[in-house]
């Protein structure tokens, strides 16, 4: 492929070179300004730099020995088949049982105050519709003491979502893509749960060029409430659209809510677009993203019949940014080196690269994203998957080709195959669509605070090494008051590659914590049995063990 386009933003493909590589050596120096450098040793591989206070870069488990964390996330809750009907799930990693109060905001403004119990080494799922009935509902999640992480569970008309809460609010907040095309509804939903008022600027980045609406300019968010952004002050049928809100006074949470209907027109097909893909439909429930960063990870891509995987990047920034995005695959070894997609992303200006459409893309294997900005011009990004999703590692390696007979083989024998074995018959794919952003960072310890509802969802739980060493990762399950390991859950990932874990064993509902001799990126892909429904959500880190994303 000598030539790859992303988006309206194009520039020519060609080899990454060492050369090209400098700028990263210092990737990640401020995000959100909460970044400090370790000292300088001695050894000629010093560790790997730590990220203080990562909570404004993305979600974090509570740090050791906090006296209280709190958790925002945002939802329906009428309990009527709303967009997204929330639930909340709180999840206690500690050998005694704490308390979780939970303050509900609906946009109707009712308030509701109520006290849930939290066990030692377990969880709490709490349905909005238990808290309070109203078209939207911002929920405020505090618990005492105790090593927590709180994740939200979706479920609409259109499908399903799971993905964690935000565990910081901030003055400035970021949604690197959305659509408003036929059959697609984008809600964004401010939530304000301080005493003090605030007022935000709305702006947008479109395939059309920028539009900041005059209502939305100085919008009121009141003290303690909800309010969503009529869908109609969104600017009108684009299929690409890039969110910025910008607080005025105060600091609040947004969250995003995307949905498709199923009517819209088919995805791709024409002239440079690749196989069309059914017309959309699914849901995604996320929070936006507080921060920029030079570089995003995202670890499942898999291209198979009928699925449609992109990327959705926003400059909010005053700089060009000229970005790679370099696709590597799981077992890189047994496949030959993907040239890097290279655009140019102008300041305010967002782009969706369209992996389906690039083409060359081996089927039914699975892949990682890294987004790279060269010149360090931090931007967003977020991955996008429509369609069909398996949930399957990837095929089998090669057998080795025979290089001769041994000095104990006789010419002509051959050993005795062995029977064949049937087929096991593929599980249908399910449909649907998922949004997740990158990560920004590394960290040796992830919480996933649910694996999945028993009966009605599976779940796959991928690890990505981008480190220069193979690392060991180990998982447990946190439930019924104790952890356990899980066995057979163990695996050696090698430097720059990426495993599906085997979770077999794990008991649904569990809550998961994954750990590595060295630094990795951990992130779930969830499943209803009958779609459409899936969600791609990244882990929560625990705060210690965070690093800068190795060079």
């Amino acid at each position: 492929m000598a030539r790859r386009r992303g988006g309206r933003h194009t520039r020519r493909s060609t080899r990454v070179t060492p050369r090209r590589w400098l700028p990263f050596l210092a990737l990640l120096a401020v995000i959100a300004g909460a970044v400090v450098v370790t000292a300088q040793s001695s050894d000629p591989e010093p560790p790997p730099t730590t990220v203080a206070a990562p909570s404004g870069v993305l979600p974090v488990t509570a740090a050791p020995g906090a006296l209280s964390s709190a958790w925002y996330c945002t939802g329906t809750a009428r309990g009527e088949g709303g967009a997204a009907e929330l639930a909340v799930v709180i999840a206690n990693l500690s050998e005694r049982g704490t308390s979780a109060e939970l303050v509900v905001t609906g946009s109707n403004g009712e308030r509701r105050r109520t006290t849930v119990l939290v066990p030692a080494n377990g969880r709490t799922l709490v349905p909005g519709t238990d808290l309070l009935s109203s078209a939207w509902v911002g929920v405020t999640v505090e618990v005492l003491g105790g090593r927590a992480t709180v994740a939200r569970q979706v479920v609409g008309p259109q499908g399903i979502d799971v993905s964690p809460c935000s565990s910081a609010a901030s003055s400035r907040w970021y949604v690197p893509s959305g659509s408003t095309v036929q059959g697609a509804t984008e809600h964004l939903v401010l939530y304000n749960p301080f005493p003090d008022a605030s007022s935000v600027d709305i702006s947008f980045a479109t395939d059309a060029g920028r539009r900041a609406p005059v209502a939305l300019q100085g919008f009121s968010v009141p003290a303690r409430s909800v309010r969503v952004v009529p869908p109609d002050l969104l600017p009108d049928a684009r299929p690409e659209l890039a969110t910025r809100v910008i607080a005025r006074t105060g600091r609040l949470v947004v969250d995003r809510v995307q949905t498709f209907d199923g009517t819209g027109d088919p995805l791709g097909g024409g002239e440079g677009g690749g196989p069309a893909t059914d017309p959309a439909i699914g849901l995604a429930a996320t929070a936006a993203i507080p921060a920029t960063s030079p570089r995003w990870l995202f670890l499942a891509g898999v291209e198979q019949a009928g699925t449609r995987t992109q990327v959705g990047i926003y400059n909010p920034g005053s700089e060009d940014a000229e970005i790679d995005v370099v696709l590597t695959y799981e077992r890189p070894g047994l496949f030959p080196e993907l040239e890097p997609i290279q655009l140019t992303i102008r300041a305010g200006d967002e782009a969706v690269v369209d992996l389906t459409a690039q083409g060359g893309l081996e089927l039914d294997t699975p892949y990682t994203i890294d987004v790279r900005s060269l010149d360090d011009v931090p931007v967003v990004a977020e991955q996008l998957v429509h369609g069909a999703v398996p949930l399957a590692g990837p095929p089998p390696a090669p057998a080795e080709e025979s290089e001769g007979t041994g000095p104990d083989e006789e010419e002509g024998e051959a050993e005795e195959a062995p029977p064949e074995e049937e087929a096991e018959e593929a599980p249908e794919a399910v449909t649907g669509f998922a949004a997740v952003p990158g990560s920004p960072v590394a960290a040796r310890e992830w919480v996933l605070a649910s694996k999945g509802d028993p009966g009605s969802r599976t779940a796959a739980v991928v690890v990505a090494n981008p480190g220069a060493r193979s690392v060991t990762v180990l998982v447990s399950e946190v439930a019924s008051g104790s952890r356990t390991a899980i066995e057979g859950a163990t695996v050696e990932i090698p430097a720059g590659d990426r495993r599906v874990l085997e979770l077999a064993d794990a008991t649904a509902n569990a809550t998961l914590v994954v750990r590595a001799s060295g630094p990795v990126v951990v992130a779930q892909v969830v499943a209803v049995a009958e779609g459409p429904g899936i969600a791609h959500a990244l882990a929560t880190p625990t705060p210690e063990s965070v690093v800068r994303l190795p060079d």
